[in-house]
């Protein structure tokens, strides 16, 4: 069975040649998406257990099931299958997979003959995917703030030549060359060949085939280590931190004749290659010495078409506005640009950049002229590839106006106009934000599967920078989506990777959703570790909006932390910062976490003024979970005060806004107001409580359990069912060395049950984990 061709639904599937087409188009997959096909695809007789899959596809046991989940998403959509309908890959409920599609099969040797199709499986069908959570506010300022760098940084790497794809087996980063800023000698007024011309002679390189890192992670990177082409440690790191295997060093000397141009590989290569060129222009000095490096390390030299010559990075102008937006210098690059000759500045290559110069400075209406300009005057056979970067360029303001269903047409153009070349930048650009339109419109598996793609494009362009923006993009669409312990540490690494190339606000969107990702573990100690670092990235960071939503974060790490006076002095600060600058989201926001605050405090009445203060400005909130707590705390704080009908009122606000949003989170927080209000519908209290935790259990989030075993376990202890509700509270049992939370139920419980060390030892912990909080006076005796 092995070597047959396998056709099914207008699929071709050859093993031997690792090859999917479809209607004689390739279908790119990554090695371990295409092995799960053809496994399953080669034993359809029989469903396949997860455990098995693992084996033959990983060959190891230590592989999560969250990694096989991820495979066979993107085996769906490769094969335009979905979860829900599961023409081709069906799931066998607490088993593994069945390959359902009939096959026919062929071989070189023998005509086809069809197979019947499989046996069906008896397993009951899957469960209908529940609604995702809505889109946190910090999580989607991280992805709509990577979609719009990735957009700004459109040609950061220069404007790649037209071409043929870049073959799988040389894309990986670790074939990459770096190539350093230019040491320039004899001419102190050209400034701008450092990274103007650095940037062209890696486009050069690019364009012969070979990975090179793009410019603006050689110029993070340089600007971290303070590398210099004489100190070989640095540039060891250096070329470590950006993966790379070939670093390049470039000197431009001008004489009374014109320039010369000289590359010489540093390391990763021995013996050293060199190159050089002469030439009246710089730039034509530097493309013919680039072109002699390329054939010495044996890569053919890649001419542009000459239609497409003028939107090329070749002459000085482009270069002088590309070294200029490297170093962070956008007004320079716009005045250049102004200044410029009218002929020139009409051409597409500068009106490209002029958008993206806008674009990088905020004013986004520019920004769609000069992109909408370029769509309009460059013909997609003249140079389809500035054409795809111009259309991506729109959808990248209309996802940061918060318009993915706009963006979305204009990102597939850019995809078919990209297909076949080896713009492999661009093309991971595009997938990252066709992502984060699908995060914007809550289709997360959508998102997920072209994060993948864009993926396997930054990583075949040496694009270390790109690929952790594609990180932190995965790790919040896994924060979307409620899986903390798989977004945890991919939100680490790309804190980490940021970090190392100094992309400060990227490392702080990172470190914020790190940071609520550990809150929403119950582990607040290790939330506590970043608030230094969060600190730190606050003053660094320019924008004040970022700043102030970053101090709101923090005051949830003190406040986790029992570090109460710290939180209330921030909290005080963050409000009159808000209020001066007009900022309602966040002023919103702090209004919601104040509410909870004061409720845990006694101070009802003020808890009852700041949820309805953060109410009012309900849209601004932050997710359904802030919602919700906030609809949660109203309730509470009505009932405190004796104002049942208050609280009755507010339950209708309540289930009106759930209904209305739809997730899980919303209808598990309006169910605990509901119960704590009186208002449950028969069998009682009791059978709709213990439903709740199940609920919250089954979605995983450990401070949603916590909420909902609080509730449960007191309504028990309110009744003296006391044995129940010590069965309610294990279910925090793993946190409550950690979290204070936890801890306090367990000595709840345990003193209601006079046990003498369980409470003591549950006492302790609540006193290690307690900080300026008291510890309630009743539970602090012997029971």
């Amino acid at each position: 069975m092995s070597a047959a061709v396998l056709r099914f639904r207008g699929f071709q599937l050859d093993a031997a040649t690792r090859e999917l087409t479809r209607a004689g188009e390739t279908v790119p997959l990554p090695p371990k998406v295409f092995d799960c096909i053809v496994y399953l695809a080669q034993h359809r007789d029989r469903a396949i257990g997860r455990d098995e899959l693992i084996a033959a596809v990983w060959g190891k046991a230590d592989v999560s099931d969250g990694v096989l989940g991820q495979t066979i998403l993107l085996a769906r959509r490769a094969l335009e299958d979905t979860g829900k309908e599961q023409q081709v890959i069906r799931t066998v409920l607490r088993f593994g997979y069945h390959w359902v599609a009939a096959i026919e099969e062929t071989s070189a040797e023998a005509p086809a003959t069809a197979s019947p199709p499989p046996v069906e499986s008896t397993a009951p069908p899957t469960q209908p995917r529940r609604p995702g959570p809505r889109v946190r506010q910090w999580q989607r300022a991280s992805l709509l703030a990577v979609a719009v760098l990735l957009a700004a940084l459109l040609v950061v790497a220069g404007l790649l030549h037209a071409g043929r794809r870049a073959p799988a087996d040389r894309g990986g980063a670790a074939t990459a060359m770096l190539v350093l800023p230019v040491e320039v000698v004899g001419d102190d007024a050209a400034a701008w060949i450092r990274l103007g011309v650095m940037d062209l002679i890696a486009a050069r390189l690019r364009a012969s085939g070979r990975p090179v890192v793009p410019s603006d992670n050689v110029v993070a990177l340089v600007r971290a280590y303070r590398a210099a082409a004489s100190d070989a440690g640095e540039l060891s790191q250096l070329a470590a931190a950006a993966n790379a295997g070939v670093v390049v060093a470039a000197t431009a000397e001008h004489h009374p004749g014109g320039w010369r141009v000289h590359l010489r590989s540093l390391a990763g290569r021995a013996p050293a290659v060199q190159a050089s060129a002469e030439a009246d222009d710089v730039l034509d000095a530097a493309r013919a010495a680039a072109d002699r490096l390329a054939t010495a390390l044996g890569h053919p030299t890649a001419s542009p078409p000459p239609e497409a010559a003028t939107t090329l990075a070749g002459d000085e102008l482009v270069q002088r506005v590309e070294a200029a937006l490297l170093e962070d210098r956008t007004g320079d690059a716009i005045r250049i640009l102004e200044q410029a000759p009218p002929a020139e500045r009409a051409s597409p290559a500068l009106r490209f950049q002029r958008g993206r110069a806008d674009f990088m400075a905020g004013r986004f209406e520019e920004a769609a002229t000069a992109f909408g300009e370029v769509i309009g005057g460059v013909p997609p056979e003249v140079d389809p590839i500035l054409r795809a970067r111009a259309l991506n360029g729109l959808a990248g303001i209309a996802i940061q106006h918060g318009r993915p269903r706009e963006a979305l047409p204009l990102l597939d153009r850019a995809l078919v106009l990209l297909d076949g070349s080896n713009a492999l930048s661009a093309l991971g650009s595009v997938y990252n934000n066709r992502a984060a339109s699908h995060a914007q419109l809550r289709d997360f598996a959508a998102a997920r599967a072209d994060l993948a793609q864009a993926r396997i494009a930054v990583a075949s362009a040496g694009d270390m920078l790109g690929l952790a923006i594609i990180d932190s993009n995965a790790g919040a669409a896994a924060q979307n989506r409620d899986l903390l312990a798989e977004a945890e540490p991919i939100l680490a690494g790309a804190a980490e990777r940021f970090a190392t190339f100094r992309a400060w606000s990227a490392e702080l969107n990172a470190r914020n959703n790190l940071a609520l990702v550990r809150l929403d573990m119950l582990d607040p100690a290790a939330a506590l570790a970043l608030e230094p670092r969060l600190r730190e990235l606050a003053r660094l960071v320019p924008d004040p909006e970022r700043r102030r939503a970053t101090a709101l974060v923090r005051v949830r790490i003190l406040d986790a932390n029992g570090r109460l006076r710290e939180a209330d002095d921030l909290l005080a600060s963050l409000r009159q910062e808000a209020d001066a600058a007009g900022d309602a989201e966040v002023a919103a926001r702090a209004a919601a976490l104040s509410a909870w605050r004061r409720l845990a405090a006694g101070d009802a009445g003020g808890a009852e003024r700041e949820a309805l203060a953060a109410l009012a400005a309900q849209p601004r909130l932050q997710d359904a979970r802030e919602t919700g707590r906030t609809w949660l705390a109203l309730v509470r704080a009505r009932l405190a005060t004796g104002n049942v009908e208050g609280a009755a009122t507010a339950i209708g606000g309540a289930r009106a806004w759930a209904l209305a949003d739809g997730s899980p989170v919303a209808q598990l927080h309006v169910g605990l107001a509901t119960v704590a209000a009186g208002h449950v519908a028969p069998p009682s209290p009791r059978d709709a409580l213990e439903e709740l935790l199940h609920r919250a259990e089954a979605g995983r989030v450990p401070v949603d359990i916590l909420e909902a075993a609080k509730a449960y376990a007191g309504w028990l202890m309110a009744t003296g069912d006391y044995e129940r509700a010590s069965v309610a509270a294990e279910a925090v049992a793993a946190w409550s060395g950690r979290d204070y939370g936890a801890a306090l139920l367990q000595l709840r419980v345990f003193h209601a049950l006079r046990s003498p060390r369980p409470w003591e030892n549950a006492l302790q912990r609540v006193r290690d984990l307690a900080g300026e909080r008291p510890v309630p006076p009743e539970l602090a005796g012997r029971p």
